[in-house]
């Protein structure tokens, strides 16, 4: 049921997900999980791409959005996956770790932590709160942070079109989610790491709607939206411009379209005021190293937002050169925590210490750690399910 007064972003529905009817690969997926392609959902190369399911007899169903960086000039889509048999070299949690970009390993749970399901993925673990949940997960191969709209799309020094069609890959999969789960399950967590936690928090409100009744909160992890102040209207603007993002918001959110590009952050106080019961779950570390790498390129006013390079960049810091600073990084996780705290919906983990540069952190077995305020993750997730409201870490 969609709110009265908005704009329903519910998709077409199409055949469920059949438990057995998946495809095969080989190697096979993990165990436990099954393939499906999705009829027309595509990877930024062209090629087919489509989702992973995991069927239980739980009655909840947890939707994860896959992390790999973004497509934003010639160097940066070489740190970016074009189809769903590629990956981040590394383990994806810190620059060095990643400085091959993209290497051929299909995309699945555990890509990033060597075949081994853990986190949010472990089934063995009784602390996990989603240990026996239904499961999607959504590859990440549009570069887009999930939200694209734009086909066709011209990258800086990218000599082929890009299809930037994350928004339109989610209302397919969406699509077939919904009638596979929507009359099986009381509770959706839609959740995702790194631009899969940007996609995760994009893709809300048109899965909410179109799950219904269905109640469906959001677990974000590393990367969450900023303030104007600390998120550059520049970078705000090319994104919007290459990837499509104002064909993808809800057209009846008013400030989320603002002349000068800025404002996403308007996105959270519409959804805040559409839906009413539901409840969101940041973690971050306070310093996230890759973050502060993609947001570097606004630097300067975006002076070299089309030949920017993450390798480049990342070398440079021996000559000088200025990475998106880690104070403000941590003052723009403080001021989100400020600004919507007082609504009793926003719940925050952030990380210092050992983990204060680290990224992505919900398939990690540091899932089960005490890594900040004496709290594992797990436990902070699970309280914020059992509706618990609070702000762990500095």
């Amino acid at each position: 049921m969609t709110p009265s007064g908005f704009m329903n972003l519910a998709p077409p529905l199409g055949e469920p997900f059949d438990p057995a009817g998946s495809a095969p690969l080989d190697p096979p997926p993990p165990a436990g999980w099954q393939w499906y392609p999705v009829d027309g959902a595509r990877c930024r190369d062209g090629s087919a791409s489509g989702v992973m399911v995991r069927h239980t007899d739980s009655d909840k169903l947890l939707i994860y959005f896959e992390g790999g960086g973004a497509c934003t000039s010639y160097g940066f889509c070489n740190f970016n996956p074009a189809n769903v048999n590629q990956a981040l070299s590394g383990d994806g949690q810190t620059v060095i770790g990643t400085a091959l970009g993209t290497v051929e390993a299909r995309q699945q749970p555990g890509v990033f932590e060597v075949g081994i399901l853990a986190g949010i993925f472990d089934a063995s673990r009784s602390e996990n709160p989603f240990q026996n949940w239904n499961m999607i997960y959504i590859p990440y191969c549009t570069g887009d942070v999930h939200f694209g709209s734009h086909p066709d799309a011209m990258v800086p020094g990218v000599e082929t079109p890009q299809q930037f069609v994350g928004y339109t890959n989610a209302l397919k999969i969406i699509g077939r989610a919904v009638p596979t789960f929507k009359d099986k399950v009381d509770r959706v967590i839609v959740t995702g790491a790194s631009a899969g936690s940007f996609g995760a928090a994009l893709n809300f409100s048109m899965i909410q709607d179109a799950f219904g009744e269905v109640r469906v909160d959001a677990v974000l992890d590393s990367g969450a939206p900023f303030g104007d102040e600390f998120w550059p209207v520049c970078l705000q603007k090319s994104w919007r411009e290459l990837f499509g993002l104002d064909g993808s918001l809800p057209p009846d959110c008013e400030e989320c379209f603002q002349a000068d590009g800025g404002g996403l952050l308007g996105l959270a106080d519409f959804l805040l005021r559409k839906h009413p019961g539901r409840k969101v779950a940041a973690i971050s570390s306070m310093q996230d190293e890759i973050i502060r790498l993609f947001f570097t390129p606004s630097n300067d006013n975006c002076a070299t937002i089309a030949s920017a390079d993450p390798v480049e960049i990342t070398a440079g810091q021996i000559l000088g050169t200025q990475l998106y600073s880690a104070a403000t990084y941590e003052a723009a996780l403080l001021d989100l925590r400020a600004r919507y705290v007082t609504s009793g919906r926003l719940a925050t983990y952030f990380m210092a210490g050992d983990n204060i540069t680290l990224h992505q952190h919900v398939f990690r077995g540091r899932f089960f750690e005490p890594v900040a305020g004496g709290k594992t993750i797990a436990q902070f997730v699970t309280d914020f399910m059992n509706d618990k409201i609070e702000q762990v870490g500095p």
